[in-house]
């Protein structure tokens, strides 16, 4: 099968992928990168139909493929959006049709045949539209969020996608949190390349909205005093960040890397105040039953009230004189 055996052995979707590539002959890639979806549309192989409304398949991106015949369903998004949906469909199709790979991928186990296909089209899309060289890859082993913008500046991929095909061109052995921000710090897409969690996605952190402040001006390199907050309470600490605008300037992307000798980040769990002015307590974020769903307070362990539950202010009674929160 001309090494087909050993990639359907080794399972490398990474490999997979670009052996496709350069297999295909009824598509010209440069084209496709450029403009998937013209390209797309004016093909004889495949036919792309728009579907507003489209539900989410939880299929790399708005839309699916269906083999018979030969179509591409695309739930639109932005452009950038789009072209990576467009083109991960694609590798369905190139997949499902390859007379060499396809009949493994039948060979397989459902489960199985599913997530490698998915692995195996993401890499096809990353590959077409964000190609990256030698350089990149030293580059972005050093500075990896000088990478994600300058190939969100370079390619026609959403940022979303520049995170993930940056986090797979760092070395195995890398210890980087990645994150893209808007310029109020709020996570929109976020991965690790070792064990500490990654920055919550949809959870506005206030360092890397100082971070965006600083990033306006020029790129950032700095310890990161402020630390990562997780929706539990806990801080990751103990890391040194780098952040890069985009060229829209509308977000910023930032990397993370620890900087203590055991290679992780440290953590605390800052002390807070109790909002119930009868309590007053302080105490440790880890003792919390949690946030309060409405106002996002942490709940005071020793009176399980949170900002939007207090009780009234104690006051003296004009009355009697003693201090208490009925009345007289």
């Amino acid at each position: 099968m001309d090494g087909w055996d050993d990639l359907a052995a080794g399972r490398d979707a990474r490999a997979i992928a670009a052996r496709i590539i350069e297999e295909t002959t009824t598509f010209n890639l440069a084209a496709l990168r450029d403009d998937p979806f013209g390209t797309l549309v004016r093909s004889t192989e495949i036919t792309v139909e728009i579907e507003d409304g489209l539900a989410n398949t939880g299929c790399g991106g708005g839309g699916y493929y269906r083999p018979s015949p030969p179509t591409i369903h695309l739930h639109p998004a932005t452009s950038r959006r789009d072209n990576f949906t467009l083109l991960h469909e694609l590798g369905h199709h190139l997949q499902q049709s390859h007379d060499q790979w396809g009949f493994a991928l039948i060979d397989m186990a459902d489960r199985e045949r599913r997530k490698v296909e998915e692995q195996v089209s993401d890499q096809f899309a990353a590959q077409i539209l964000m190609p990256v060289g030698g350089a990149d890859l030293r580059d972005a082993s050093f500075h990896p969020a000088d990478v994600m913008a300058g190939l969100f500046a370079r390619w026609e991929a959403s940022r979303s996608a520049v995170l993930q095909r940056v986090r797979e061109m760092l070395p195995t052995d890398s210890r980087w949190l990645l994150a893209v921000a808007d310029l109020d710090g709020v996570v929109i897409t976020s991965a690790r390349t070792y064990d500490d969690p990654q920055p919550p996605k949809g959870f506005a952190q206030e360092g890397f909205r100082r971070v965006a402040a600083e990033a306006l001006e020029s790129a950032v390199r700095r310890e990161f005093h402020e630390g990562i907050e997780y929706k539990t309470g806990a801080v990751l600490d103990g890391m040194r960040v780098e952040a890069a605008l985009d060229h829209e300037e509308r977000y910023v992307f930032i990397a993370l890397r620890p900087t203590t000798v055991n290679g992780s980040g440290t953590w605390t769990f800052p002390a807070q105040e109790c909002s119930n002015p009868v309590c007053e307590a302080t105490f440790q974020l880890n003792r919390s039953s949690g946030r309060c769903e409405t106002c996002q307070d942490f709940k005071c362990p020793d009176c399980h009230r949170c900002g939007c539950a207090t009780a009234a202010r104690p006051v003296a009674c004009t009355m009697c004189g003693l201090v208490h929160t009925g009345e007289c």
